[in-house]
């Protein structure tokens, strides 16, 4: 059994479950072995005939991980139309949730420094030093926009259990809005829209951020294995 359950979690971590689920999984397949022994020892069978009636009926691991995953991802409709959620769906919401975070983050900022007198936003417009700093602010939020908008597909990602490649091709889609759209300030004025000057560093974040997703994800499994092992 022990071998069993060995050969079970290592192919749902194959597999990319995520660890929590893989020890609700196990759990709920050591709780099952033990309800189908007692059905067979309620039977009249001896231990040892009742345990390989049991191993019988789970199968092979292999195939029973593949099953846990197949059964995990249609749990939720993300998981269920993975090419929808993460192929197509980032290139229509990819831009409407950027932006709505966006000016969410600079309304209220602006709101916080200068309240609802436009006057004082046009003075600091006409203020070279003030004006600086806003375009560090906008900025700054334009980032986090993508950032956050790529973070929202990831949890996604994690949470209908699909595989890494579509996490990294809802960060790539992420990464090319960043490279070609841009919020753009200046005086009295302000755009959203296409560039035509590529814009590395922000297309960068969504890239980065599935870098370290991996990394992490990759040191968890790998202190998740060690674990087993003793």
């Amino acid at each position: 059994m022990h071998d069993f359950i060995q050969e079970l979690r290592s192919r749902l971590l194959e597999l990319g479950c995520p660890i929590t689920q893989i020890r609700r999984l196990v759990r709920e397949v050591v709780d099952h072995r033990e309800d189908l022994k007692q059905a067979a020892r309620s039977e009249g069978l001896p231990a040892a005939d009742a345990e390989a009636r049991a191993n019988a009926r789970l199968g092979d691991p292999l195939a029973l991980a593949e099953q846990m995953m197949v059964t995990l991802r249609r749990s939720t409709w993300w998981g269920r139309h993975s090419v929808i959620t993460f192929g197509l769906l980032p290139l229509l919401a990819v831009p409407v949730l950027w932006l709505a975070l966006l000016l969410l983050q600079l309304s209220l900022g602006f709101t916080l420094g200068f309240g609802w007198d436009t006057k004082h936003l046009h003075a600091a417009a006409a203020n070279p030093v003030v004006f600086r700093h806003l375009v560090i602010v906008i900025q700054c939020a334009d980032s986090i926009a993508i950032a956050l908008v790529t973070l929202l597909f990831c949890w996604l990602a994690r949470r209908a259990a699909v595989s890494f490649k579509w996490l990294v091709t809802a960060c790539t889609i992420c990464s090319l809005y960043a490279l070609f759209v841009q919020a753009s300030i200046e005086p009295y004025s302000f755009e959203v829209g296409f560039s035509r000057i590529p814009h590395w560093i922000e297309a960068g974040i969504p890239l980065l951020i599935a870098g370290v997703i991996c990394v992490l994800r990759r040191r968890t499994v790998r202190q998740f294995q060690e674990k087993m092992a003793d």
